[in-house]
């Protein structure tokens, strides 16, 4: 059975087949049909052809959807007037076409009754899930799926919220008992009051865990407010064969082996220092400037302070470019041109997340057996450490998302979250996330745990994650400032920096 929570009350939709109905109060054991429901804030309406109307009509009065979502054809509806339908049922019809549908509606701690598909000895347990992920469906299946196998005893509920920051539909004003935050999320809801902390014993193996995980999850108190899942950071991809190039440490080093300015065309770096790149990249050069220092760091994040040498040495890297890369600003799809610019073996190194060798890997696939034949292979390609200055031992800025614990857990139902959290973290079940067991492709994400880069049986399917550690063995994460303003900051940098 599906559920999920809206203002403190358990929602049911239920589809009323043709002929059949139900009236207020009606037992729940009947039903045949159990809507899919998606989150906490959102309904999926079960008519292929969408809303045709966003006037609907119940049998307690009007109600208007406006600002319904169709997302790959499937239309989701604001539940915002729940409330107004609160205790019992109510009926409402699709003003076009006068299809019907039926919402119920409970008290918190109303007694949910059970259905042929539910036994009472399951205990149920939500969970919101950060979505950005390549491959969702067989993502968010397989997850369940695998968890329910190994605790049948827990009825998990993946809330895959159609916006994760939208207000206000996304995971700040939603309920859950178990929450996915990146970084800004979970400051945001600890600000908020909605998170608990976690002893380090109730952490598995928490020395398995990359430092810039460590620095989002754990305060300064020693404690830990998620357990770790992803986490991200620059690389730089270049032909394994470039000997040269594999051999640098330092941006100078980077420099004088691409030839500088004077390059030869077509042999350039290929990096976005476009749109919100911009700042990203000014962070990331602070970071190698400044990683054992995070009050001089965040001094610069400033637009009326910004370091001139962090901005020097960003003027160098587009000098590195081929004309119209990197600051282009006739072109806001930068990132997926420079990509292919790669693969065919226009431009000597591209810096950019994991995730790129997933595209990569859909661009050879897609060109395999063409007119179009890509210059470079999965096996050509090489990963290393983007080095942005000249620093001893570098730095990279990065991103982490971590599984937390509701406020308001105790008792079975906490223990059933810690368990979920630990499950999901974990490194066997990393390795599928990354690695689908039905032998889809690979997502190349970054997971959290360093043991999933040299697990012998990801190896054997992505050896390219053995190459993916030292790089996130650099990733730093500081704390922002209370009141850090970063107003005008992109702006005043596009002010410095030239296009070419």
């Amino acid at each position: 059975m599906k559920r999920f929570w809206v203002n403190g009350v358990v929602c049911l939709l239920v589809l009323l087949l043709a002929g059949s109905s139900l009236a207020l109060g009606s037992t729940m054991h009947p039903i045949d049909y159990v809507s899919p429901i998606r989150d906490a804030s959102w309904v999926q309406i079960p008519f292929e052809e969408g809303l045709g109307s966003t006037q609907w009509t119940t049998d307690k009065g009007p109600v208007t959807t406006e600002g319904a979502m169709i997302i790959d054809g499937t239309t989701y509806v604001p539940f915002r007037w729940a409330v107004e339908l609160f205790g019992g049922a109510a009926t409402w019809s699709n003003a076009a076409d006068g299809s019907t549908d039926a919402v119920y509606l409970y008290a918190p701690g109303a007694e949910i009754p059970a259905t042929p598909t539910e036994t009472a000895t399951r205990r149920p347990l939500s969970t919101i899930v950060y979505n950005w992920i390549p491959n969702l469906d067989e993502y968010l299946s397989t997850m369940e799926k695998d968890f329910e196998a190994a605790y049948p005893e827990i009825d998990l509920e993946i809330m895959n919220l159609p916006d994760y920051y939208g207000d206000p539909y996304g995971v700040l004003v939603n309920q859950a008992d178990v929450y996915e935050c990146d970084e800004g999320m979970l400051e945001a809801m600890k600000a908020a009051g909605k998170l608990q902390p976690l002893a380090t014993s109730e952490v598995p193996n928490p020395d398995d865990f990359l430092q810039i995980t460590k620095d989002v999850a754990v305060d300064s108190s020693g404690a830990w407010w998620g357990i770790p899942h992803w986490t991200c950071t620059d690389f730089m991809f270049y032909n394994k064969n470039d000997t040269e190039l594999a051999a640098v440490k330092t941006f100078s080093e980077l420099e004088k082996v691409i030839g500088g300015k004077d390059h030869p065309l077509g042999e350039g770096l290929l990096i976005d220092i476009m749109g919100s790149y911009v700042t990203n990249r000014y962070k990331d050069t602070l970071m190698d400037l400044y990683k054992d220092n995070p009050a001089t760091f965040w001094s610069y994040v400033n637009k009326d302070n910004i370091n001139t040498q962090a901005v020097d040495l960003m003027k160098r890297m587009i000098s590195l470019e081929d004309p119209g890369n990197g600051r282009n600003a006739l072109n806001d799809k930068m990132s997926d041109d420079l990509i292919r610019k790669f693969i065919y073996g226009n431009g000597r190194a591209y810096v950019y997340y994991s995730e790129a060798l997933g595209y990569m890997a859909d661009i050879i696939d897609n060109a395999q057996n063409t007119w179009f034949d890509t210059t470079l292979s999965m096996d050509d390609i090489g990963i290393m450490p983007f080095y942005q200055a000249d620093t001893p031992v570098s730095a990279s800025t990065g991103y982490v998302d971590s599984f937390c614990l509701d406020k308001s857990l105790t008792g079975q139902k906490r223990a059933d979250a810690l368990t979920f959290a630990q499950w999901v973290t974990s490194t066997a079940e990393n390795i599928r996330q990354v690695a689908p067991p039905d032998g889809s492709a690979v997502r190349y994400l970054s997971p959290a745990r360093m043991s999933v880069y040299t697990a012998p049986s990801l190896l054997a399917i992505a050896p390219l994650y053995k190459s993916m550690l030292p790089a996130m063995q650099l990733g730093r994460y500081f704390l922002p400032p209370a009141g850090l303003d970063e107003t005008g900051l992109k702006e005043k940098l596009n002010e410095l920096l030239p296009f070419n």
